[in-house]
């Protein structure tokens, strides 16, 4: 049995203005044929595929295709995303007759011309692999699930899990669902309602948010013998694309119950309608407020997330408001400490070297849309490379390569700046430079919600701050162009079948 495997992964914010090129994803680890299951057999979906298809059947020949992955940022390049469909290309025309077909993939993923990259890569499969091949593909919750997608592929296999802790879980899931079409020979039922709405991403987590009850719905309709996947889809919100929107999805075995799987699908959809307003409710502070807040609190650490800076939604990470604030609101007991993507500050840095002072305008690089420079002077602590492993929220080990680095004080606050975009919702971030979030007194995440994963267990309070940004839950703030609308919030709407563009 000869089972090929690929990845293409990424996160698009289209309110970020700096392109995704191919040096991105070579930052992050480009890989083609055997390479990608010699480096990455342990590593996320890939590593759940890899893991359970050998369980499954020792003998099985693993295929490897191409892995292009890297992270979060603007649209990919025309040039990039010709360069990614050629090497697939390539690849599958190596590879030879193929039982079956397995990739990791977003689902909000667009390049300048090009809306829909997940789905135009499931249609070059299957032109290439031809219509008897079964192509099964995992997604983040957080896509945006096109008709394209569905048609393209055999079965489609999502997340349960914000913040996103089950990445190998759902590659082994798809692994299961492959298996029962190749043994059986059979085909799933497709079921796929769309519906007209986003929502800001604090309140996405499925465990403890509004939505964790339909996921625990999810996962009992999983364990039904006739199901093989049945996903909620709540839509990368900073994507300008056509059906932009949340999804439920259920595949089933043929000659099931349909009636009482129609009626489930629209029962879920009606009750992720019902909790819009309670998923766009927040509390959130200004710059000032949120520092003056965790100040005011008095215990240690205090982790203030900055969703529309959020490095895992796309934003540069290049935005000062907060460290702005913290060296207006000295002294801070204990110290507070954030970061900043400025490869130009870094350079600075190490021109002055450790021991050196610093003086540079920082951030506001990326997009000065949002955010002015500000002037930092202080001591460049540290000079290091910032690599490590991610474990936690949207890594299982996870190569993290964010480039150069420097550690700059000033005061009370420390500032990590680094050349590339990272992980902003994990501490592992602060300690790789050396760094302690566990003592400090206020610590920065740039992350909406997947960040508690990994700071809860540790931190006395947590406060969200309402911050200019590419991925501000702001709407007013954005222009979207590409949608289709009617879109709640962004326009009003009693109901979904209001919005004609939308399938049920």
């Amino acid at each position: 049995m000869r089972i090929a495997i690929g990845q293409l992964w990424q996160e698009t914010n289209t309110f970020n203005r700096n392109p995704t090129t191919l040096a991105d994803f070579e930052n992050w680890g480009v890989a083609r044929g055997p390479e990608l299951i010699e480096q990455f057999h342990s590593t996320g979906e890939v590593g759940g595929f890899v893991t359970a298809c050998r369980e499954w059947d020792p003998n099985v020949e693993l295929v490897g295709l191409v892995r292009f992955a890297c992270w979060p940022w603007g649209r990919v390049d025309t040039d990039t995303w010709h360069t990614i469909r050629e090497a697939f290309q390539a690849e599958l025309e190596k590879a030879g007759p193929l039982d079956g077909v397995l990739l990791a993939l977003h689902g909000a993923m667009a390049a300048d011309l090009e809306h829909d990259l997940t789905g135009a890569l499931l249609a070059r499969v299957r032109a290439a692999v031809g219509p008897d091949v079964p192509i099964v593909g995992t997604l983040d919750l957080h896509a945006n699930v096109t008709t394209r997608m569905m048609e393209q592929s055999d079965l489609l296999v999502g997340y349960h899990a914000c913040p996103h802790l089950d990445s190998f879980e759902t590659g082994v899931r798809a692994v299961r669902g492959l298996r029962w079409m190749i043994e059986s020979g059979e085909r799933p039922e497709k079921r796929f309602h769309k519906l007209p709405m986003i929502t800001a991403a604090e309140k996405h987590n499925t465990f403890t948010g509004p939505p964790a009850p339909l996921y625990r719905q999810l996962e009992a309709l999983e364990r039904d013998p006739e199901v093989l996947s049945a996903g909620l889809y709540m839509a990368m919100p900073w994507f300008d694309a056509p059906a932009l929107g949340w999804a439920v999805t259920l595949h089933t075995k043929p000659g099931s119950d349909a009636k009482r799987f129609d009626e489930t699908v629209a029962s879920l959809a009606r009750e992720c309608w019902e909790l819009r307003n309670e998923m766009n409710d927040i509390e959130r502070f200004s710059p000032s407020q949120v520092v003056a807040e965790a100040l005011a609190h008095g215990g240690h650490p205090i982790v203030i997330g900055d969703g529309a800076d959020a490095t895992n939604s796309g934003s540069p990470g290049d935005s000062p408001a907060l460290l702005r604030e913290f060296l207006k609101q000295q002294p801070i007991p204990h110290g507070a400490m954030t970061f900043l993507v400025d490869p130009e500050a870094v350079a600075h840095a190490e021109a002055v070297g450790v021991g050196g002072e610093f003086d540079a305008f920082v951030g506001g690089t990326f997009a000065p849309e949002f955010s002015d420079p500000l002037r930092f002077r202080g001591t460049v602590e540290r000079l290091l490379n910032v690599h490590f492993t991610l474990n936690g929220h949207i890594g299982r080990e996870l190569p993290i390569h964010m480039g150069r680095g420097a550690v700059v004080r000033s005061g009370d606050v420390w500032l990590l700046l680094v050349e590339k975009s990272g992980p902003g919702s994990s501490p592992l971030l602060y300690e790789a430079a050396g760094l302690d979030p566990r003592k400090c007194g206020i610590v920065v995440a740039k992350s909406p919600a997947g960040f508690r994963a990994d700071y809860d267990p540790f931190v006395a309070a947590t406060f969200l701050v309402d911050a200019p940004g590419c991925a501000t839950p702001n709407w007013s703030r954005l222009k979207f162009r590409n949608i289709d609308q009617p879109l709640w919030p962004l326009h009003e709407l009693a109901r979904p079948s209001d919005a004609g563009w939308c399938s049920g």
